[in-house]
């Protein structure tokens, strides 16, 4: 029988156990794509995404999965990575975090961060390198406006060996929505960058 708490507030009736599920069958990465892969993030649910893909999981220090992260310190994780790695995915949550509390200087000032400590150097790291290709995108929208996710397309940028230019003259949703060059399902999104897409 349930008693009134000390504190005057009603008991606790429910309980909702979130994550609850068992682990999905996924192939690994080495094996779909013949590539090797790490992740970088300080997000819990995307370093077990590595995991189950067999990539290795790149602890950085200052990563912290909000506005203040260490943007540099990932960028040169990168860097460091693919020395010896195919494919590395650099996950940044400034920019979500920025949206849910509705922050618009603060989101513009994580793209800035990105661009300038993350995807600069990697690019510049990359086509010193030779045959390269990289990828920009996020991995859904979150609106200023509604501090929600949202479901619909996300631009991606891709450029490097055998990569031709769209018409796209802007990096946004609405833009992405509209391209001629449009991929329904996540999953088209590696072998299209991997150029093993029919």
């Amino acid at each position: 029988e349930n008693q009134k708490r000390t504190d005057g507030q009603p008991p606790a009736t429910q309980i909702w156990l979130w994550g609850q599920g068992s682990r999905p069958a996924l192939k690994p990465f080495l094996e779909q794509f013949n590539k090797t892969g790490a992740v970088i993030t300080a997000v819990d649910l995307l370093r077990g995404l590595g995991r189950l893909l067999g990539w290795d999981v790149i602890e950085v220090e200052g990563a912290t999965g909000y506005i203040d992260t260490d943007y540099a310190a990932k960028g040169r994780a990168a860097i460091e990575t693919l020395k010896n790695t195919d494919f590395v995915v650099v996950h940044v949550e400034a920019t979500d975090e920025a949206s849910h509390e509705g922050e618009v200087e603060e989101k513009v000032k994580a793209l800035e961060n990105i661009d300038e400590h993350i995807v600069g150097p990697v690019h510049g790291y990359l086509k010193s390198q030779g045959d390269y290709r990289i990828l920009v995108c996020p991995d859904h929208p979150t609106f200023l406006r509604t501090k929600t996710h949202s479901h619909g397309y996300v631009p991606f940028a891709i450029c490097g060996k055998n990569v031709r230019p769209d018409q796209a003259g802007s990096y946004d949703e609405i833009t992405a929505g509209a391209s001629n060059l449009l991929l329904p399902k996540g999953h088209q999104l590696m072998p299209f960058f991997f150029g093993t897409s029919s």
